[in-house]
């Protein structure tokens, strides 16, 4: 349907890049800069499965298994937090790369993964959850 008007053509000018998604590294841009994966949940593993396991031995529906149940969403939340962070920061780091040359990304491309369907194979659903 048209109305008449010219669709405006894209800009072309300014600075693009590419972005590759992996499990090695979080990040890989199509100039060359690697991102390490932090793996936060590894990095919390230990605490959490600590407090899922003494939720757990609590009676339910009492007041010490709601406090642990807490300690345990915490521990969740933290994590959350912590890739919250990480990805903030790092796409401003990519949108800011030459910031000092005055050339900013201006124009940054995806790859379009299905994460739903990557997380049902048993084998990579752990590492791809990880990631964030």
């Amino acid at each position: 349907m048209e109305d008449g008007n010219e669709t405006p053509k894209p800009n072309t000018e300014g600075k693009a890049i590419g972005i590759d998604l992996g499990l090695n590294h979080f990040v890989i841009t199509s100039d060359g800069l690697k991102f390490a994966n932090p793996k936060w949940y590894a990095k919390h593993e230990q605490n959490l499965k600590r407090k899922q396991k003494r939720l757990s031995r609590r009676q339910k529906g009492s007041s010490n298994r709601n406090k642990t149940r807490r300690q345990v969403a915490s521990v969740h939340h933290k994590i959350a937090r912590c890739r919250e962070d990480f990805h903030h920061k790092l796409s401003r780091r990519i949108v800011d790369v030459d910031r000092k040359a005055c050339e900013a990304n201006q124009v940054i491309v995806t790859e379009n993964l299905n994460v739903r369907g990557m997380v049902q194979n048993r084998c990579l659903s752990k590492a791809i959850s990880q990631v964030g």
